[in-house]
């Protein structure tokens, strides 16, 4: 079996980090697999390098290149496949790709209608030929029930195949729970600050939560276009004594085994990978009912903690507080939850499945 995974850089991301961890499990199983990227500069290159895996350049110039060169030295390069794997989208690239005759899988990681920052022309022409192409590959696959609703309503898809292959990470070799033995009752968020991440949900729920009596520090990990929004907010709510605000951390692992519950307010999240990583340290996650591929990870397990509301979400908080050695005696369980459902190892073996069914 002979794949090429075509991603646009090896940057730090979401989409990056979970392909190559997905070419590498696939090299471990035997399978002949290839990457290639429209450009060599990221964190992850060298990575990727040391795995030996054949790295491939596509000579793509951005969204709307339209090189026939290029076009032509994609065609001939993807006939060596027997499977090309596309992970984002490009005009040029699908059109080799389907040119080539070779089979083609496209997974939607998430949807960028609504999102980009470009003019209303170029949506309109690159939305009207993703649409085109989408239609015509032989297996399109979503990470969440979510994400494959958005892509049917914005996309169609009436006459393809299309499934949920649900993310992998790689797992720790070690478990990494660690009990928060303090007295403390510490309250966690792990994130990017973006508008998407709704962390304004998590600070006006805690303002309430305060209000209600309970007893507690909010912990925030992480930056972005938001921190100074967020941080306005915490000053005007008058409750930045209970809040620790720290910025970026290289080493999120420490901060996990210090707090009791994690709270992730996203709402529209594609897939649910911060509730992954919370449940690998054993840790009970709290989420929004609007949050959708969140919630796809966060309800089979604790279907109690997904609120509709952020007064739902104090109350919620107030329970835990009140339960925290009930909520640290299922860490086991959290654990072999993520453990079971969310490996790179089950990650690759779907998609192995699907391979093997198309060609």
């Amino acid at each position: 079996m002979k794949i090429l995974h075509c991603i646009n850089s090896p940057h730090i991301g979401g989409i990056e980090r979970l392909v190559i961890e997905l070419a590498i499990e696939q090299k471990k199983q035997g399978i002949d697999v290839s990457v290639m990227l429209d450009s060599l500069e990221g964190q992850y290159y060298e990575y990727l390098l040391s795995q030996n895996i054949p790295i491939l350049e596509s000579e793509v110039k951005g969204g709307f290149d339209m090189s026939l060169r290029t076009y032509k030295n994609l065609k001939t390069a993807f006939k060596v496949f027997q499977i090309i794997h596309l992970h984002n989208f490009s005009p040029i690239r699908s059109m080799a790709a389907k040119a080539s005759k070779v089979k083609i899988v496209y997974t939607i990681h998430g949807l960028s209608k609504g999102i980009r920052n470009e003019s209303k022309i170029k949506t309109v022409i690159r939305e009207a030929i993703k649409t085109y192409y989408l239609n015509r590959v032989d297996i399109l696959v979503a990470n969440s029930e979510y994400t494959l609703g958005l892509a049917i309503a914005g996309y169609g898809l009436k006459h393809i195949n299309k499934l949920v292959v649900l993310n992998g990470i790689k797992l720790p070799k070690d478990t990494l729970t660690g009990n928060n033995s303090s007295q403390d009752f510490n309250i966690g968020l792990v994130s990017r600050f973006t508008p998407r991440k709704r962390i304004d949900r998590l600070i006006e729920a805690f303002k309430l939560f305060l209000d209600k009596g309970g007893k507690g520090r909010l912990i925030l990990v992480g930056d972005g276009s938001t921190f100074q929004v967020i941080n306005e907010l915490i000053t005007k709510l008058e409750i930045g004594d209970f809040i620790d605000v720290l910025g970026y951390q290289s080493k999120v692992e420490d901060y996990y085994k210090t707090f009791n519950v994690c709270v992730f307010p996203s709402e529209h999240e594609p897939f649910g990978l911060v509730a992954v990583e919370a449940y690998l340290h054993g840790k009970p996650v709290l989420a929004f009912n609007d949050s959708g591929g969140l919630k796809e990870v966060v309800a089979p397990l604790e279907p109690e903690n997904i609120v509709d509301t952020e007064n739902e979400l104090a109350e919620r908080l107030i329970w835990c507080l009140q339960n925290k050695d009930k909520i640290q005696q299922n860490s086991e369980k959290r654990i072999q939850y993520a453990q079971n459902n969310f490996s790179i190892e089950r990650m690759e073996r779907d998609y192995y499945n699907v391979y093997k069914n198309i060609l």
